[in-house]
């Protein structure tokens, strides 16, 4: 559909509603078109990242949510410290109203690096970093920590696929075919070699992850990565091989995990993009698996699997709620096996394992 009949849909529908098909054709007419982007970069929404630490807000909740700036005052208040954003250092996330001009306008993330002072320096970058939160009216939080305890989806996945994109671009400098520097949209959605006209678009991988069950769908089988926090267990999970679909991925994961053959594995229809290490979209699964079986631990990956209780389950999950930062983690050594937490909220990992644990896991189809 040609530029502008797409645009005199879109302005002529109410600022106070869009419809999907009119907010996808706009995102996508962003996308392609460099110069329409950049015309709307000043009126533009900004999520912002510092060092790859996203600028949090108190929601009214009670829970955080991610603190949404507009354009002027993002470059004012940034300005005063002297770190600069740009459209090259920005991509594009979704389309927003604007209230003041009863319009709508571009969300961008933008990521901004800070550069260490000297050593002799009085001041230090975490100390800037405090003050430039406080002058913004937030803080900025471990990009892990934000996927993992922002309440909203939507939320999380704006942060991912803000990450993935900046990662993506940074990343993909020059074609992998023939060398030449690639033409990167300021949307950061695809880049273009100018010389073998080939276009190329963000990656990434799909991740099969499992909740282990046994027949009589009492018990879960559930797993201790090594480095992880102390009394955190959490289900199977790992990428997909290049010709193997995803339901293979969960079963062959299994087995080279924890040593055991899944009976049966079955998708849940349940999915979330995850930007840490690299963009990967999560694919939730359910695997049963007899308890009889020997576990055989890949000590490379894993520190321990163990079968539990719906019931031990169920305090795990009680205790990841009510303590969602998981500061009560256990000290001692001798607990560091014991379940103590689930991942917290923002990961699927922690949906699946509390579907189970209150018994509604059957009802997904």
């Amino acid at each position: 559909m040609p530029g502008r009949l797409i645009l005199r849909r879109f302005f002529s529908s109410s600022w106070n509603g869009m419809s999907y098909v009119e907010k996808v054709r706009l995102l996508d007419y962003w996308k392609l078109h460099d110069s329409k982007l950049l015309g709307d970069f000043n009126k533009s929404q900004l999520l912002l990242m510092i060092d790859k630490k996203p600028l949090i807000v108190g929601a009214e909740n009670g829970g955080m949510t991610l603190m949404v700036n507009s354009h002027a005052e993002l470059k004012r208040k940034l300005g005063d410290y002297g770190l600069v954003f740009e459209p090259a250092n920005s991509c594009l996330l979704d389309v927003v109203p604007n209230a003041a001009n009863k319009d709508f306008v571009p969300l961008l993330g933008t990521s901004v690096r800070t550069v260490e002072p000297p050593e002799d320096s009085p001041v230090k970058r975490e100390d800037v970093m405090k003050m430039l939160a406080t002058t913004l009216g937030g803080r900025f939080m471990d990009l892990r920590m934000a996927m993992l305890t922002l309440a909203e989806e939507r939320q999380r996945n704006l942060l991912a696929t803000f990450q993935s994109l900046m990662r993506w671009a940074d990343i993909y400098r020059r074609c992998p075919k023939c060398g030449t520097a690639l033409k990167m949209r300021l949307s950061k959605s695809a880049a273009e070699c100018t010389y073998c006209v080939r276009v190329y678009y963000p990656t990434f991988s799909p991740v099969a992850i499992t909740l282990i069950t046994d027949p009589t769908d009492e018990f879960a089988l559930l797993v201790r990565h090594k480095g992880s926090v102390n009394g955190v267990y959490t289900c199977v999970a790992g990428f997909a091989h290049s010709g193997e679909t995803i339901a293979d991925c969960a079963k062959r994961e299994i087995a080279e995990e924890i040593g055991v053959e899944a009976k049966s594995i079955r998708s849940l229809g349940l999915s979330q993009p995850w930007p840490m290490p690299d963009s990967s979209l999560m694919c939730a699964h359910h695997a049963v698996c007899n308890m009889g079986d020997e576990i055989d631990v890949c000590f490379d990956e894993l520190e321990s699997a163990r079968w539990f209780s719906r019931e031990e389950v169920a305090k795990a999950l009680k205790r990841t709620i009510e303590d969602p930062m998981l500061r009560n983690i256990p000290r001692d050594m001798a607990q560091r096996q014991e379940l103590v937490y689930i991942p917290p909220q923002g990961a699927i990992a922690h949906r699946l394992i509390k579907l189970w644990a209150e018994n509604k896991f059957k009802a997904i189809k």
